[in-house]
């Protein structure tokens, strides 16, 4: 009985859902390109400099976009009709990179900026909280397109692992060992846990009046921002402590105190879809400030370039995001295994 609750045989239905996500995603952005680029509507992506693609125009990014879209419902097509195992490998690799590219490129850190202050924005459009009065409405517009290609990014490239993996089965007779995939999952949940820890550790100092890697003027000038960053560095420590979950009884099986769903196996969606998310979008912040740094931008960090931890955390984002998604794919080959 314990092992029937702690697997999930066959095939999860979130893998099911993906595609359609990635068709949505598609059609959507190749539609909204097309009318973009014939100047009928605003293009979907506006320019930001701490951005991985910062340096295109929102013109040049909509024919980018389009490329892509379209190259994606190709593939997708290719890797579901297609009865040659070569084929569908090679259309499977390709919306695995074009997923990577849309979720750490086209995507950027306006998502996670979206994903982590989206408590205190709602708090602040209805007066509560420190940035009550200073939240302009539209800067959701962009976050959420952001937000969409984060989402349809992991759609993608989830998509294309699950086209790889089905050619494999088929070229094996059905049978695909993928217990090689599980063997990463302890160190790279160790490394998602301790990165976004160690950025916390800074913000929680900031709150509590210790100027933790930065000048005493610095914080002094935050007043109020601090507990802005305290509310992400909570985010971070709830994020590591659900990471953990990725190895441990309870993320595969809910406490039997929990009502109705107690003892019962966690969907493998409730875990791998927000790992994913999460992934995409802190590893697409972090290059962003790679890039403030290789284009000499980092003096539009808030800080002086001497305040260290106001940007030195978030260079090791990249190795967070990539570390958590290991884990969950090694979560998904654990719980299919």
């Amino acid at each position: 009985m314990t092992a029937q609750l702690e697997r999930t045989p066959g095939r999860p239905r979130v893998l099911q859902a993906t595609p359609w996500v990635t068709a949505v995603w598609g059609v959507a952005f190749l539609a909204l390109t097309a009318l973009a680029v014939v100047g009928r509507t605003p293009h979907p992506w506006s320019p930001e400099e701490a951005s991985a693609l910062g340096g295109l125009t929102g013109g040049q990014m909509s024919w980018t976009i389009a490329v892509i879209a379209a190259i994606v419902l190709a593939a997708q097509a290719v890797g579901t009709l297609s009865r040659r195992t070569a084929g569908r490998r090679l259309a499977g690799w390709a919306l695995v990179g074009l997923g990577i590219v849309v979720a750490v490129a086209v995507s950027d850190v306006r998502a996670l900026a979206f994903l982590g202050y989206l408590p205190m924005s709602l708090m602040a459009l209805v007066g509560v909280g420190p940035a009550a009065g200073h939240i302009d409405g539209s800067v959701f517009v962009d976050a959420a397109a952001a937000v969409a290609h984060a989402i349809g990014g992991v759609a993608i490239a989830v998509t294309g692992f699950d086209v790889l993996d089905r050619s494999t089965a088929q070229a094996r007779g059905g049978r695909v060992d993928r217990r090689r995939w599980a063997r990463w999952g302890p160190s790279a949940v160790a490394v998602a846990v301790v990165v976004p820890l160690l950025y916390a550790v800074t913000r929680i100092a900031w709150a509590l009046d210790v100027p933790l890697g930065i000048r005493r003027e610095m914080l002094d000038d935050l007043g109020s921002a601090r507990y802005a960053g305290l509310g992400l560095a909570l985010f971070a420590v709830v994020g590591a402590w659900l990471t953990s979950g990725l190895l441990a009884r309870w993320g595969e099986v809910f406490w039997a105190w929990v009502p109705r769903v107690g003892g019962r196996p966690v969907p493998v969606a409730l875990a791998l879809v927000p790992g994913l998310l999460v992934a995409g979008a802190v590893t697409s912040a972090g290059l962003s400030f790679w890039r403030l740094i290789l284009t000499g931008h980092l003096a539009e960090v808030p800080g002086a370039t001497s305040d260290w931890a106001a940007w030195a955390p978030e260079l090791l984002w990249p190795v967070w995001g990539v570390a958590l998604a290991v884990a969950c794919l090694a979560y998904l080959a654990r719980r299919v295994a």
